[in-house]
């Protein structure tokens, strides 16, 4: 008896210790540019430098294919959490909106990016890179906020999320998005486990509050109905959290690692909107 019920604490224990000892290795995998990266930069690309109580960081700005100016719209693009910046530029290359820019973030300790990504961080980090973006086009920060919108894979859609809830977006394109860290902790590890989380994305609540606004930006999900690490029911459960502004679409077959390609039509076709 006393054998087994050392077991039994033994297995809420062990995932318990895991996951608060280890959480954020479990949560954020960096990746770092090799030296020449600037190289892959389209032409009129601008590293965007500046820094942060993380340290020195890097964002990447392309300007419109039209040669204008200023950007009607710039996407701010956050990528899943082994990933870099640079990698949307295959998907920024295909949009069909010249009169786009887009903004390319890497999380602190990513890219060419300092310190340690965490949500404080990645927050601070992405409104630095709007204002210093908004000096580079000679724009305010609210007329550069007023032409945002949101790109976000996996943990980015959450990144995009949180950013979204200091500006007035007018559209978000979320791929692969979670519910909450919490929920997700829970299922990998037990519900008690995920209650020792240090900080908690909370998307269900960032999508409640987008939907409150008097202006509510138009939400789109994309998720692979194949995707074995963030479950599809998650990005149904964000649609029909908030279904006056949130459409949630399944993309058969596909995986949490092959998203991005199985959906690349449809999300250039929203891009291009």
């Amino acid at each position: 008896m006393v054998t087994l019920l050392i077991l039994a604490l033994a297995l809420v224990a062990l995932p318990a210790a895991l996951l608060y000892f280890r959480q954020h290795s479990f949560i954020y995998h960096p990746r770092q540019y090799a030296p020449g990266y600037e190289r892959v930069l389209p032409p009129a690309a601008v590293p965007l430098r500046y820094s942060t109580i993380a340290g020195n960081q890097v964002a990447f700005y392309v300007p419109p294919r039209s040669g204008a100016a200023q950007p009607s719209r710039v996407w701010v693009m956050f990528t899943g959490n082994a990933s870099v910046a640079l990698d949307w530029l295959d998907v920024v290359a295909m949009s069909r909106n010249e009169a786009d820019g887009f903004l390319l973030i890497d999380y602190p300790g990513y890219g060419a990016s300092q310190g340690v990504a965490a949500i404080a961080t990645t927050r601070g980090s992405a409104d630095k890179a709007v204002s210093t973006l908004a000096e580079h086009l000679q724009l305010s920060e609210a007329d550069l906020s007023a032409r945002l919108s949101i790109v976000g894979l996996s943990l980015g859609a959450a990144a995009a999320l949180d950013f979204a809830a200091g500006h007035p977006i007018q559209r978000a394109v979320l791929i692969a998005p979670f519910t909450s860290l919490r929920d997700m902790a829970a299922q990998l590890f037990t519900k008690p486990a995920s209650l020792l989380l240090l900080e908690n994305y909370d998307n269900r609540s960032r999508v409640l509050e987008l939907a409150a606004r008097e202006s509510p930006p138009r939400i789109i999900i994309f998720h692979g109905t194949a995707d074995t690490l963030i479950p599809p029911d998650m990005g149904r459960q964000l649609a029909e959290s908030a279904p006056a502004i949130a459409t949630f679409v399944p993309i058969e077959g596909a995986t949490h690692d092959t998203i991005i390609g199985d959906a690349l039509p449809q999300i250039i076709e929203e891009l291009s909107r």
